[in-house]
């Protein structure tokens, strides 16, 4: 671990974190037709601002350029005549300034027109309707950019023309500048600029933009009302078609526990039939060993042992089945019936398996085998659970006891071998023999034993495992028997 100094803490991490989760949640607490509202407000709603804004400033800026023009033409035509070319530049006569005086000053032209100028390039005043400003150098970059062949236009609250130290009168103003040319040639000899009187521009201004936010509002309502009916319909079919998979969900999960349950008790069935079925062999084993086997043990006491053969007895002889007397004789056959009857008792019941651990279960059968057939088996365990369930216990004991019952009748006990795995999937027992092999089916012995290997296939199949039966490359059998631990957990 590296140290604790490399760890930077920050204040308040905590609380922007809580606030954030809050904001996260009380969103998606919201439907989706309320979420739709508040994103198209932000996206459209600002979309449309940001345009009926561009709109409005074009509008009124193609205005103010159009009402420019129209002045600077009026100028152009209007002062024009009025301009002498003189030694010095261009300059306006006594006789003139007193025209235009008459003209601009007192005339009904002088309600809309607030002041006259004329500029020579250098920022002097040729003429002014104020006439302390006349003779005058006021440079301005206005000027400039007339004389340059620009009209230049700005609207302005208020105009000082007479600077008598008094406050001007507070009206709006537009104020234009435009060059004034030569006669037939395209060379600006003055600029004139004119203040007109503004409140009617304003007022029609207003009235364009007024309308322009009229469309572009009803047009934002129009587009947001149309996605919002879309949106309301499809979230209604969201909402609909989420009842509908919430039932289903919950009728799965009904089912499925139904399922689980059925499960639950067939696996319980199972376990339960397989007990019955050890405690039925069981029961019939001690029968047999109480009954029967008793009753011959004393018939062939009561038979007593038969007399001393002499040579040439009829009995001695052979018939053309190899068959002699003594083998057909009831004491004989009384002895073959016991060996039988203890080997089929025997077989039937179980050793006491349920405190012991799976390895030590399969251990007794292989002991059991070796100790009644007097033949060696080779076993090898790994990875056997400690606990297992006892009905399973009880099936592999039976599949071990079988196998190396076949092994021992069909391969006469040759290379008789027993490998028990097991993983966290499966138990997988492999049981094998040096036989010359064996069909199953076409064996009396087989078809005669009651733990056939129709029987065990059974018994594994109830606990959704397989048997399979290999020959082996060298010679003999392999019964491979794998089942799941998924389902027998103990």
């Amino acid at each position: 671990m590296y140290p604790k100094e490399s760890v930077t803490y920050v204040p308040g991490d905590e609380a922007a974190t809580g606030r954030g989760s809050w904001a996260i949640r009380f969103w998606y607490s919201l439907d989706l037709t309320t979420q739709f509202l508040l994103v198209a407000t932000l996206i459209i709603g600002g979309s449309m601002a940001i345009l009926g804004e561009w709109l409005s400033s074009q509008i009124a800026a193609n205005q103010l350029r159009s009402r420019a023009e129209s002045g600077a033409l009026y100028m152009e035509g209007f002062l024009a005549g009025h301009i002498e070319e003189g030694p010095d530049g261009p300059r306006v006569s006594a006789e003139r300034q007193q025209q235009l005086d008459r003209l601009l000053i007192g005339t009904d032209l002088a309600t809309r027109v607030e002041g006259f100028r004329i500029w020579e390039r250098d920022g002097t005043v040729l003429y002014s309707t104020d006439k302390s400003l006349t003779g005058k150098r006021l440079p301005s970059k206005d000027i400039e950019q007339a004389f340059a062949g620009q009209v230049v236009a700005q609207l302005e609250t208020g105009h000082d023309d007479n600077e008598d130290g008094g406050q001007p009168e507070q009206r709006p103003l537009i104020e234009i500048y435009g060059p004034i040319y030569r006669s037939n040639v395209h060379e600006v000899m003055a600029v004139g600029e004119l203040y007109e009187e503004a409140g009617e521009f304003i007022a029609q201004r207003d009235r364009v933009q007024r309308r322009t936010w009229a469309i572009v509002g009803a047009t934002t309502v129009a587009i947001m009302g149309l996605l919002f009916l879309i949106v309301r319909r499809a979230s209604r079919l969201i909402r609909r078609q989420s009842v509908t998979l919430k039932a289903q969900l919950a009728s799965a999960q009904a089912l499925a526990e139904q399922n689980r349950q059925l499960r639950k008790t067939a696996d319980q069935a199972r376990m339960d039939a397989s007990k019955s079925n050890e405690a039925l062999l069981n029961r019939i084993g001690s029968d047999l060993h109480d009954g029967p086997i008793q009753l011959l043990g004393l018939l062939i006491l009561r038979l007593g042992t038969p007399a001393p053969k002499t040579p040439g007895d009829p009995a001695d002889a052979v018939g053309p089945s190899n068959v002699t007397r003594a083998d057909i004789s009831p004491l004989r056959l009384a002895g073959q019936v016991l060996t039988e009857l203890r080997e089929l008792s025997t077989g039937l019941v179980l050793p006491e398996l349920e405190n012991m651990s799976l390895e030590a279960a399969l251990r007794v059968a292989v002991e059991r085998h070796e100790h009644a057939t007097g033949s060696i088996v080779k076993a090898r365990y790994r990875g056997l659970q400690k606990r297992t369930a006892h009905p399973l216990k009880i099936c592999l004991y039976r599949v071990v006891q079988e196998g190396l019952n076949n092994a021992f009748h069909h391969a006469a006990g040759r290379d008789q071998r027993v490998i028990a795995i097991a993983n966290e999937e499966a138990i997988t027992i492999v049981i094998s023999d040096g036989g010359p092999g064996f069909s199953p089916t076409s064996t009396t012995e087989a078809r005669r034993r009651p733990l056939g290997l129709q029987g065990i296939r059974n018994r594994v199949e109830a606990f959704a495992g397989s048997v399979q039966i290999r020959q082996r490359g060298k010679g003999g059998m392999q019964l491979v028997t794998r089942v799941p631990l998924e389902i027998n957990s103990a």
